[in-house]
């Protein structure tokens, strides 16, 4: 009698035992899977588009910048700087914003020349990090658009000359995307 109240015991003991781990175990999925949800979301939003429609926002922004004799941009929370005609600008000294020793402080001139850019990006619901153009007799010849990308190293090219083939040791996969642009991404 005592060695079954003893088994009743420790049974009910291991019930409670596997019932709690059981309810552990689906917080701790659920928790991934919230994780891998919210990771998958900001993939997503992060990520540029490849579809067509992005052409004429591109090459509106390219020309925006081109107008401007703006041959980098570079917009970043640790770094806004600007080369252009008008003059060399970063906000920080650090060798990897802008031109590095080159570069002066903004003033009205260039403060305004990189809010239109600025301005301009965000009108065509890109979010570059830094662009760089190639002009020749004033019409674009190059320009690459290095895109904030959480997961990648994420670039739109435009190179109307000739299609663009990346260096081979970058193991880049190249988006064709028409009217001279490619969508260029390296991974991580």
């Amino acid at each position: 009698m005592v060695m079954t109240r003893l088994l009743k015991a420790l049974s009910r003991a291991l019930w409670g035992t596997v019932k709690y781990l059981a309810q552990v175990l689906i917080k701790i999925l659920l928790g991934i899977a919230a994780i891998v949800t919210s990771v998958v979301v900001l993939i997503y939003a992060t990520a540029d588009s490849t579809s067509i429609d992005m052409v004429p926002r591109l090459n509106t922004l390219i020309t925006r910048v081109n107008d401007y004799k703006v041959t980098y941009f570079q917009d970043q929370d640790w770094c806004k700087a600007l080369l252009a005609e008008a003059g060399n600008y970063a906000s920080s000294p650090a060798s990897t914003c802008g031109d590095g020793d080159k570069a002066q402080p903004f003033d009205e001139q260039g403060s305004e020349i990189f809010t239109r850019i600025r301005d301009a990006a965000n009108k065509a619901s890109i979010t570059p990090i830094i662009i760089s153009v190639r002009s020749e007799g004033g019409i674009v010849s190059f320009a690459q658009v290095d895109l904030s990308c959480f997961y990648c190293y994420a670039s739109y090219i435009y190179s109307p000359q000739a299609a663009y083939q990346p260096d081979k040791a970058e193991k880049a996969s190249v988006t064709d995307m028409g009217g001279g642009w490619y969508y260029v991404n390296t991974g991580i």
